[in-house]
């Protein structure tokens, strides 16, 4: 019988019972990277619209792929949900297309949108079959810097905070944790921030979540 490797935090999702139903054997395993591995070269990273653009504005979504792509030679990314639903989920969807976009030219990522749980399993039993000469799913691990780039992602999806001074606020408080704990005051003292930027990270970090809120609107557009 045929097995994939999935991720633990899946076995909320109902993918694992359809793929049962469909005859294929599931392993469940901590993943660093991907969600369902299906072979030394082929994994999936699943992602329900929400989640996806959720993902794309905390800066998990491109470090995610980055790994799933230097780690697997047919990396996949599977978007559950209707782009037509995406006005209920942010104000303005260009930016979704945008990333969707980047995804597909500089990640080289293989992108299904499906519409269901079952529709997901559909699609990971047509790869599992479709592979010739099929070696037995191997679990691939971040890298020592994978950590590092991925921590520099998370930071820089602050608010008017790149990449240089991403990294000067990880030298300065050593972990993402430490900086989204840290004071106004704190913050402004890291060159390139001052006052005002910093201000405006404490507030994004402070407000409470709002689907509907204005606040979320802005940092959508």
């Amino acid at each position: 019988m045929s097995y994939v490797l999935v991720d633990h935090r899946e076995s909320k999702s109902f993918v694992p019972s359809f793929l049962k139903e469909l005859g294929i054997k599931v392993h469940f395993k901590y993943l660093e990277i991907g969600d369902y591995i299906i072979s030394p070269e082929v994994a999936v990273e699943r992602k329900t619209l929400p989640d996806f653009i959720s993902s794309l504005f905390d800066g998990r979504l491109f470090a995610q792929i980055d790994n799933l792509a230097s780690s697997y030679s047919s990396p996949f990314l599977i978007v559950e949900g209707d782009y037509k639903d995406l006005e209920e989920y942010i104000r303005n969807p260009k930016a979704v297309y945008g990333a969707i976009v980047s995804l597909l030219l500089n990640f080289k990522v293989n992108l299904i949108n499906v519409l269901s749980e079952k529709e997901t399993a559909l699609v990971i039993s047509s790869l599992l079959n479709q592979i010739p000469h099929k070696r037995s799913p191997s679990v691939k691990h971040l890298k020592k810097e994978a950590f590092f780039d991925q921590q520099v992602y998370v930071v820089s999806s602050l608010p008017r905070v790149g990449r240089i001074i991403a990294i000067r606020l990880l030298e300065r408080f050593g972990s993402p944790r430490n900086i989204f704990l840290a004071s106004t005051q704190e913050l402004s003292t890291v060159k390139g921030l001052g006052v005002k930027r910093a201000r405006t990270i404490r507030t994004l970090l402070d407000t409470q979540w709002n689907r509907y809120g204005n606040y979320f609107e802005k940092m959508s557009k």
